[in-house]
């Protein structure tokens, strides 16, 4: 991914984030120590760049399992980088040691998702509100007290209540007081991890009122990492919105909701619920598919498994839900969820003899558009070499004619005040380099085993 830069500001952002992974490595097992193979890597952050200026909010969003958590605890250094760098006012956190590191995270607090696990049920209020101050030794036992009492007090909890556990409050106050913890050594900067998301709706917007409050009071910097939307919209300055590790896009929260240009945004935003009759018939992008794992991502665009307008390749002209179908159905055969074997087994055909009723079964349940003349073929001698269990063969005659150069290209963030990753708008360049390198494969690589299939079968006729 390219630099992304920041919201326009001329001063020295507060964070900065370049290229930062966070790979996680399955243990070996007895099989890839014998054979040598390497572990497999779960990409969770796959290198992203941002910026946060002093006193904004960088909204964080995407679906469960994107990897915004771990963006944001890796950013604080809870956990250790694969790559990349993050500055914190120009000194870069992951050379920090010591001394410097204690004074990082006197700057740099952290607000967890669940009030409940992220509190000790054995320690008092007052212990846990105190207990920052007591291992960055500030202040003497009673001002950190006083210090205990003014927090909670201005979180909307009762300074008496400093005696109190944790069970004996709710979600919400029990989320006060994990802030008022954060506040405590006076940090300039804060990561709030889903900070709303166990709580009720009326407690909700009570919180984010708190934490807007709080931030225009104590001048905070904060990533609102979140997969609501409305919360986002609510208390956020830009959004950045990432998907399966990367950034897709990052703007104004103005922008991101009135004039989305990536397509994955456009279908989160599609997908939220409105109030008002009017909006019924709002044309709605909606997202197919199955989210691909991390740990064997697509290759080019990470979206284009679950794309409403992947790009066709040039010798393609379908309609787009036409060709999202033919994408559909490959991604069924590499990921491996679309079993010949199975499907046999449904016919009750244990000799595999019908091989019409096995592409009649598939063609009907896959496709609901009609193709024409060579499309149409193609897609029906994929499906019969799938019938006498060629995977891969069926795999390459569906690659060799719509490979999309989705596929070959990897987009990056654009260079503009609201960047966003998708060939298809903002990068006509790559688009072009992709189809000539597309071309230049498909000249030098041979025919394809559909084209090579073709050949054989028209000799054959002669």
């Amino acid at each position: 991914m390219s630099e992304t830069p920041s919201s326009g500001s001329t001063a020295e952002p507060l964070v900065r984030v370049r290229n930062l992974q966070k790979y996680f490595w399955e243990d070996d097992s007895l099989f890839d120590r014998l054979f040598g193979t390497e572990p497999t890597a779960v990409k969770a952050v796959d290198g992203i760049s941002f910026d946060i200026d002093r006193g904004e909010t960088l909204g964080l969003v995407g679906e469960s399992g994107c990897g915004k958590s771990t963006t944001g605890e890796t950013i604080l250094r809870l956990q250790e980088p694969t790559g990349g760098r993050v500055e914190f006012e120009t000194r870069n956190v992951y050379d920090l040691d010591g001394a410097d590191m204690q004074a990082f995270r006197r700057e740099a607090q952290v607000v967890f998702q669940d009030p409940f696990s992220s509190l000790d049920p054995r320690m008092t209020v007052g212990d846990i509100v105190t207990q920052p101050l007591e291992i960055h030794d500030v202040g003497t036992e009673t001002e950190q007290i006083e210090r205990a009492r003014e927090l909670l007090d201005r979180v909307g909890l009762s300074a008496d209540q400093l005696d109190r556990y944790p069970h004996e409050f709710s979600g919400g106050q029990r989320q006060r007081i994990g802030i008022a913890r954060a506040l405590a050594l006076e940090p300039e900067f804060l990561v709030l991890d889903e900070p709303t998301s166990a709580l009720d709706v009326s407690v909700q917007a009570q919180v984010l009122n708190l934490l807007d409050d709080l931030q225009d009071e104590f001048d905070l910097t904060y990533l609102l990492i979140s997969h609501d939307l409305s919360v986002i919209n609510h208390i956020c300055d830009r959004v950045a919105v990432m998907y399966l590790g990367e950034l897709v896009e990052i703007g104004p929260v103005e922008e991101i909701f009135e004039d989305p240009k990536h397509p994955y945004t456009n279908a989160l935003l599609g997908s939220v619920p409105r109030a008002s009759t009017d909006e019924r018939e709002r044309e709605r992008h909606t997202i197919s598919g199955d989210v691909p794992s991390p740990r064997n991502p697509p290759s080019g665009c990470s979206f284009r498994t679950r794309c409403p307008v992947v790009i066709q390749p040039p010798t393609i002209d379908l309609p787009q839900g036409a060709y999202r179908e033919i994408v559909e159905y490959r991604t069924l055969l590499e990921t491996g969820r679309l079993d010949p074997d199975l499907r046999w087994e449904q016919l009750d055909d244990p000799d595999r003899t019908d091989t019409a009723a096995f592409v009649d079964q598939l063609l009907e349940e896959l496709f609901t558009h009609e193709f024409p003349g060579e499309d149409d073929r193609v897609i029906t001698e994929s499906i019969q070499t799938l019938a006498d269990g060629g995977v891969d063969d069926a795999i390459e005659i569906l690659r060799g004619r719509y490979e999309s150069p989705c596929e070959v290209v990897n987009p990056e963030l654009t260079e503009t005040a609201h960047p966003s990753a998708c060939l298809r708008d903002e990068q006509p360049t790559a688009v072009t380099d992709a189809v000539e390198a597309w071309e230049t494969d498909a000249a030098s690589s041979g025919p394809t085993a559909h084209e090579t299939r073709a050949v054989e079968e028209s000799s054959t006729s002669k």
